[in-house]
């Protein structure tokens, strides 16, 4: 095949590829991942017969995504000895089971609508998923509607799981802290595992008034209400966790200038937060999805970290790597 040709087809399969999270979403509200997970491995009459309504569902449009899925590794199939293919869960769906709060936030027509208009903002200013929904994304409130600030809240949940009990199993830093503030640290679970391995330490989970109001008790954990553009609660150290991500440079100067400030004279501020790296296609890809989803967030270079932070006032700023996506920052109020 001809240079120009395989640019055609590969051109195609980039626009095709959009339909992947659409058929994930597709089985997860079937419940399929659920169901493979209670029962384990499914054969399709197995699946069809445990549908919500399977009177009028049809097998071949379902074996169809679930052959799909298979192709993309997000899920497994055998043969049998009576000739039927199962279909059971792969580390994919394993989380896709747990956790699918994510996707259904990614595919929600909110974001959607906001990649329509990634064309405007690059010409007239401004941020694409203000403009669509008229307010910025972590300004929603439950006026907005329960179901959707409920699914950011869960999804902003999930997408910290694994990061923070990778970062405390291989990062000690926390284990001289008297007190403890998690800055936008939503419904508080990062810092209930943080004090639950460390239960010397008082922890504060800080966030929007309407985000910890919804937040489930943690053993040593204060939910306290506030902003964090205004003011920070004072602490020996604070923890900044997939936050800076989410904002502009000016908003994270904003924010950091309160961190600063809520500090004694040798604080900590701890960061975790992904390092931009044009050789990694993660970061890279959600780099794009920031700009649907934000006004101004971004995935930053270690060098643009260490800089929002040195024109706060931070000094001794140091990269920690620890094995996970997302790595460890800290910086010191000299």
């Amino acid at each position: 095949m001809s240079e120009d040709a395989q640019g055609h087809f590969d051109l195609k399969s980039m626009i095709f590829s959009l339909v992947t999270p659409f058929m994930l979403k597709a089985v997860v509200l079937l419940g399929i991942p659920e169901m493979i997970s209670k029962a384990g491995p499914l054969s399709l009459k197995q699946i069809v017969s445990r549908l919500s309504n399977p009177k009028n569902c049809q097998p071949d449009l379902l074996e169809r995504i679930l052959q799909f899925l298979v192709h993309k590794r997000a899920l497994s199939e055998k043969i049998e000895k009576d000739g039927e293919t199962y279909y059971g869960l792969t580390p994919i769906s394993k989380w896709l089971a747990e956790e699918h709060h994510l996707l259904l936030l990614c595919t929600h027509e909110y974001p959607m609508a906001a990649f329509q208009k990634v064309n405007e903002a690059v010409l007239d200013g401004g941020h694409a998923y203000e403009m669509v929904n008229k307010v910025r994304l972590w300004e929603h409130d439950p006026g907005h509607g329960d179901e959707y600030v409920e699914l950011l809240n869960k999804a902003t949940l999930a997408w910290s799981t694994v990061t923070i009990s990778l970062v405390l199993e291989h990062y000690d830093g926390f284990k001289d802290v008297k007190k403890l503030v998690d800055v936008g640290g939503g419904l508080g679970m990062c810092m209930g595992k943080i004090v639950e391995k460390y239960p010397h330490i008082e922890g504060v989970n800080f966030d929007l008034p309407h985000t910890v109001s919804s937040a489930p008790a943690f053993p040593g954990v204060a939910h306290v209400g506030g902003n964090m553009f205004e003011s920070v609660p004072s602490a020996d150290a604070l923890l900044i966790k997939s936050v800076i991500i989410n904002f502009s440079d000016e908003d994270c100067l904003r924010m950091l200038a309160n961190c600063y400030k809520a500090l004694p004279r040798g604080g900590k501020l701890i960061v975790i937060e992904l390092i931009y790296s044009k050789e990694r296609p993660f970061e890279m890809d959600l780099d794009m999805i920031m700009i649907g989803f934000t006004d101004g967030g971004k995935t930053r270079r270690f060098e643009e970290h260490k800089a929002l932070l040195e024109n706060s006032g931070f000094g001794n700023v140091s990269l920690v790597s620890v094995p996970s996506k997302e790595q460890v920052i800290e910086a010191y109020k000299l």
